[in-house]
């Protein structure tokens, strides 16, 4: 699977300061919004609850990654679970850095309707704008530490962003190979509201690599 693999090996390719200036921009929306706990759907390894939880707002964090939620353990409280299996109610829910753009529109309709059955008020999350996914993600990234050596190779066609993933890993004097591919998908904020029976109440615009151009939305809906 094309996400698990990619939590084996985010950490090569996270750029933490970009990441501690979304995290830190949800943070804010949600202490505006007043938010008292809140679910973080796609967690991750953990990062983005554990900011939460230091800025006094309860969370709890949900992956479908085994490799992320493993990492997440010591930061918060968080399995791997879909949303649709949720049962618990929340203030509000977050979705950070792309997960909504790893489901195609189908999915989406699905994903909205499970998001509304556990949140009292808000659903806050990011998109990628056109230009991100066009110009920014396409072309050729590696990257590697003592343990691992890793490539990613994106091209963007037709709304479609398909990124190839290639690992090796250390096991003891050679590299094991694993490769898989993931897909994200561009979405208009205007498709966006089709899908959901919430209100868009709010849209921040978002730099984080210097680019002078919009290269992320911060959406607000409200139940």
């Amino acid at each position: 699977m094309g996400l698990e693999l990619y939590g084996r090996i985010e950490d090569l390719f996270l750029d933490k300061e970009a990441a501690d200036i979304l995290w830190s921009k949800f943070i804010s929306v949600l202490l505006d919004l007043d938010v008292k706990n809140v679910l973080d759907i796609g967690c991750g390894s953990g990062d983005f609850c554990k900011l939460a939880i230091l800025n006094g707002i309860k969370v709890k964090g949900i992956d479908l990654s085994y490799a992320q939620v493993k990492k997440a353990k010591d930061k918060c409280d968080c399995e791997v679970k879909n949303i649709c299996d949720v049962n618990e109610k929340f203030d509000a829910a977050v979705a950070i850095f792309d997960v909504i753009n790893y489901m195609n529109d189908e999915e989406l309709k699905k994903f909205f309707g499970c998001v509304e059955k556990v949140i009292d008020k808000y659903f806050i999350f990011d998109i990628n704008s056109y230009f991100a996914m066009n110009d920014l993600a396409v072309g050729t990234l590696k990257a590697e530490d003592e343990e691992k050596f890793g490539v990613l190779y994106s091209d963007f066609e037709d709304d479609v962003l398909t990124t190839e993933i290639t690992l090796f890993e250390k096991e003891g004097e050679c590299y094991k190979k694993s490769q898989a591919s993931i897909i994200q998908y561009y979405h208009s904020i205007e498709k966006l509201c089709k899908f959901t029976n919430m209100k868009l109440i709010k849209k921040l615009p978002i730099s984080l690599y210097e680019s002078g151009e919009i290269e992320k939305w911060i959406l607000v809906f409200e139940k």
